[in-house]
């Protein structure tokens, strides 16, 4: 198995970095940095018809957006415990929740650090970042009213708990960071201590905010 990450330090490559770290399995790190975007670094080093960090390069087939990584990376027996059988409907729940993951607070997070992608003025910017905080606070409720003590599913420690953890580390900048709910501070401080969290974090030279 031929395994290669490439990434921009602190993206969303931690997700499926923190994937492989569980399951301990043999990987590379590329990291793109230039003046250039990532993105046209990607799609040039890969000739990808439409490029976006995170790429997982396994052997001759290449994927990009976080979530088909994750997937892709599930069908591996040596990954596939990081998630409920497939069919089942504990999978259904599963697939319900790291769909919302990457869709609700994960643009939640990205519109309140990056609000020059969506607004050009000062006062939509302020805006955008107030938007962002008030759903982020909703969001969090549902989540918390809905995770497993301790972990995201009753199922067990999952692709989620990996996850949510690093939303949370991206949301430090909230006046409610999602660690300020109690079930979500929990499954972050849990994978926090994991020994998979902390070579990911050494290996991208990263510490939490």
């Amino acid at each position: 198995m031929s395994l290669t990450l490439h990434y921009a330090k602190g993206s969303t490559a931690t997700i499926p970095q923190l994937v492989i770290e569980e399951a301990e399995l043999g990987y590379s790190l590329k990291e793109l940095v230039s003046s250039v975007s990532n993105e046209f670094l990607v799609k040039q080093a890969l000739d990808l018809p439409s490029a976006r960090v995170p790429a997982l390069e396994d052997g001759s087939l290449v994927v990009f957006e976080t979530g088909a990584i994750i997937l892709h990376l599930l069908t591996k027996p040596e990954i596939s415990y990081l998630a409920p059988t497939p069919g089942s409907a504990a999978y259904a729940k599963f697939l319900q929740w790291l769909f919302y993951l990457g869709s609700a607070p994960m643009m939640a997070i990205l519109e309140h650090a990056h609000p020059e992608r969506w607004c050009v003025s000062e006062d939509d910017r302020f805006f955008l970042k107030r938007s962002a905080e008030r759903r982020l606070t909703t969001q969090c409720d549902l989540l918390n009213a809905n995770v497993a003590d301790g972990q995201f599913l009753t199922y067990g420690f999952s692709v989620l708990d990996l996850f949510l953890t690093e939303l949370a580390r991206w949301s430090v900048e909230f006046e409610l960071p999602m660690q300020s709910w109690s079930n979500l501070e929990r499954i972050v401080e849990a994978t926090r201590a994991r020994p998979a969290y902390q070579r990911m974090m050494d290996r991208q030279g990263i510490t939490w905010p």
